[in-house]
Order: structure tokens, then sequence, then C-alpha cells
């Protein structure tokens, strides 16, 4: 044998084994064992992984499982009209759908939002019928005057009433009236309202438009019959502001004095002094004017409906108020009682006990034309510029600012549904309070 060749040999296959190396690290039995005990280490730690992944594939399986057996059960939900909730901003929204038929509600929980729309679904038993025609598939100008005539006339005054039909009938439904009440887009209706433009209408009978069309198709929204009212994103038409012309002060305090003791004196002091509507001065009852208390309750009005004047409700739930009277307004109205009790005795069995306190000649209900025609009268007179009688009332809110009586008070005593109607329409022309601001600063620039 060489010397330095290397040992081994061939097998009985003909292969070379090769020498057997050391293992370093390995010096003896005893490195040997703790090696070992390493090796059993890893693999225990292996096999409890192992272990646990196969423990977790488990329950991501049953995971799974369980929720498509609950998108199961909530897709059969829907198909059964249960509908579903999903958050939209801080609100929940629930829809429920049937057919062609959508129901909706909004509430601050979706617990809320739930019932609200199961209260809306329970509205209409038979509003899923087979046998009726969805309401989402009428043509809207149907919708629009069958809601107008059998919901919301019972809630609106009846001037408003015959306003909101004309609108209907002349400007809306020409346009939007062949249109399915689901299909009505807020391009219709920005449509319909340049089409009023361009017809010479006011901005103000636009806005009444738009008024009617976002109440009848919000409700049609409450009711599930739309998705979303497509109103609230068509701008309201703006237009020129109405310059209304009060009287001044010189002016009222002529006219109440010119009249005192007679019987406009005291309708005078009425519209000038307490702002009250027309209508709502021809309905008042001496049961509602106190005048040991110095007050009156307004609580009612006088309208022609159908030709004939008759009680009706206010114009809206804030109208209803009291007033406080004046001193003078109070002796006014005791002077006034006495040329009532007068008109009775030359009237004698003629005379019609309506208990009103601006009766006609036989205790029926005073003209507004007869009205407004003494007040035409009493301003040339007294030698003042024509004015509507409506101006009366902002000559009662305008004078009263001028005093410093605030903004929230005078809007209780007009009865406006908000204190911002109030600044808008009737607070502008009064300088008093800037000329107390003005002196204010002067003070304190002095000081």
């Amino acid at each position: 044998m060489r010397t330095g060749a290397p040992s081994g040999g061939r097998t009985h296959t003909g292969r070379i084994l090769s020498p057997p190396r050391e293992t370093p690290g390995f010096q003896n039995l005893e490195d040997l064992s703790v090696a070992q005990a390493q090796v059993l280490g890893i693999l225990r730690d292996v096999y409890a992984f192992m272990y646990a992944f196969s423990i977790q594939t488990v329950a991501v399986s049953q995971l799974h499982k369980q929720l498509a057996e609950t998108k199961d059960i909530e897709m059969a939900r829907k198909a059964n009209g249960q509908g579903h909730t999903y958050k939209v901003g801080n609100s929940y929204r629930t829809v429920i759908r049937k057919g062609d038929h959508c129901i909706t509600a909004m509430a601050a929980t979706a617990q809320e939002s739930r019932r609200l729309a199961k209260e809306k679904l329970e509205l209409k038993p038979n509003l899923f019928s087979k046998s009726s025609l969805p309401v989402a598939r009428m043509q809207f100008g149907e919708y629009l005057i069958s809601w107008l005539e059998d919901e919301h006339k019972h809630t609106i005054a009846h001037s408003t009433h015959k306003r909101y039909l004309a609108l209907a009938k002349f400007h809306i439904n020409p346009v939007l009236g062949q249109i399915e009440l689901q299909k009505l887009s807020s391009n219709d209706i920005t449509r319909m309202l340049a089409v009023m433009r361009e017809a010479s209408q006011s901005s103000r009978s636009q806005q009444q438009a738009r008024a009617l069309l976002s109440a009848a198709l919000r409700d049609a929204e409450y009711k599930g019959y739309i998705l979303v009212n497509p109103v609230t994103r068509v701008r309201n038409p703006q237009g020129k502001r109405v310059e209304i012309n009060p009287l001044t002060i010189e002016e009222v305090k002529r006219l109440l004095s010119t009249y005192s003791g007679t019987y406009l004196g005291g309708r005078l002091h009425i519209a000038l002094i307490c702002g009250l509507r027309q209508g709502e001065a021809l309905g008042l009852t001496w049961d509602v004017v106190h005048l040991k208390e110095r007050t009156i309750k307004v609580n009612r009005q006088v309208q022609i409906v159908n030709g004939v004047q008759v009680f009706t409700d206010l114009k809206t739930e804030k109208s209803s108020r009291i007033i406080a009277l004046t001193e003078e307004t109070t002796a006014a109205l005791r002077g006034h009682l006495s040329l009532i009790e007068q008109l009775k005795e030359r009237a004698g069995s003629s005379w019609v006990e309506n208990n009103l306190v601006f009766p006609d000649s036989f205790g029926n209900f005073r003209s507004p034309k007869t009205d407004y025609a003494e007040w035409k009268k009493a301003l040339k007179l007294c030698g003042i510029a024509p004015k509507r009688l409506h101006d009366a009332r902002h000559t009662a809110a305008t004078l009263m600012y001028s005093q410093g009586v605030g903004i929230e008070t005078i809007s209780r005593a007009l009865g406006h549904s908000t204190s911002a109607i109030t600044s808008k329409l009737y607070v502008h022309n009064s300088v008093e309070p800037q000329k107390v601001a003005a002196e204010v600063m002067n003070q304190l620039l002095i000081d």
C-alpha cells in the first residue's frame, strides 16, 4: 500500500466508499448527549408549533363555515323582506326591499333604524299586494295631486292649499307629470324651475313650487316609495329682496289719534300695535280678549272657503299665541266693545250673534275687501302714502325692534315659526339699535 493513499474500498456494487469524517465538536460521549438533548428540544418546539397551527386551521375553517351560514341567513332575511342595516356617517340606514318596492329609514342607532323601517312597512299593509300598482311606478302628476288632496290638504291653510293646487296644475305637472315617481330626478326639478323662470314667474312662486315638491317627495321618501328626496339636491331659487314699507312712528300716532273712539280705532290698534294678520283680526272673538289681564289669545282665523267666510286653523302651530296688550290698546278695545253693543241695538232682531270683535253691521263676518277699503281711506285721510294692510304687521315688528325688543320676543308676538323669518322679513329699516350701538362706542371713546 502506498503511503498517503486514501483508505477505503469498493462495495459489491463497485461504489467507492469515502472514509468517515470527523464530526467537529463531538469530542466525547458527554458532548454527544448534550447535542441529542438540544435536537429533542427543537423537535418538541416544532411539534408544538405544528399542533397549534393545525388547531388554528380547524378554527378558521369553522369560522368560515359560520360566516357562510350567517350570510345565507342574512340573504334569506333580505329576500323575506326583513332588509339590512348599514352605517351612513354617524347614522344608520335600514333598507327593506320587496319586488319593485323599497322601504328606508335613518336613525342614530341601528336598532332605531330597523324599528322605524318596520313602522313604515306597517303603514302600508297593502303596499306589496300583487294586485295593486306599485306607487313608485305611478306618474308623478297623479301622485302629487292625490297626496295634496288626500293627505296634505288637511294640514295646511285653505289659501295655501289653493295656491299649491294651482302650482301643481299649471306649472309642475305640465313639466313633471308624466315622469314615474321613482324616476324623478333633481335635474327634472331644476328644469321645471327653469321653465317657470322663463315664463316670468316670480322667485316667490318658484320657491313655493320647490317647497311643495319638497314636502310631497319627503313624504314619499318616508313611506319608502323612493330612496332619496331629489329636491334636497336642488337649490332654492333666489330673487331680488322685496322691500316692505312700514309706517313711521309719527304716522302711526296720527292714525290712532284721528280714529280714536271709532270702530276703526280698535282695528288699527290690533293691526299696527299687535301685528295680527287680517284673517286673525277678523276671526277674533270676545272670549279670547281678556281686558282685565290685558291679553289676547290668537287661536284661529277667518278665511274664504268655496266663496264662504269660515273659521279655520292658523297658518302654523306657532301662529297660536298669547299677546300682551298695551294700556292704550286695552282702552281702545274697551271703547270698541261699547260700540259693538250699540251696533247690536241698532240691528235689533237682524243681529246674528257670533261674538266677533270686528263684525259687520249685523254681527256677521266683516268682509276682507271692506276691511282693506277702510284701511286705504284712513291712510288717505291722514295724508299717508298708500300701503298694503299687511304693512301694518311689518310696522308692529319694526317699531318693537326699534325700541329694543328682542327678535325672539317679536317672533313669538307675530306667530312666526322661527326667529330667522322675523329678522329677514321685518327688521330691516330700523336704525335705532344701530344708533344705540354707536352711542355706546362713542361713550367708550370718551371714557
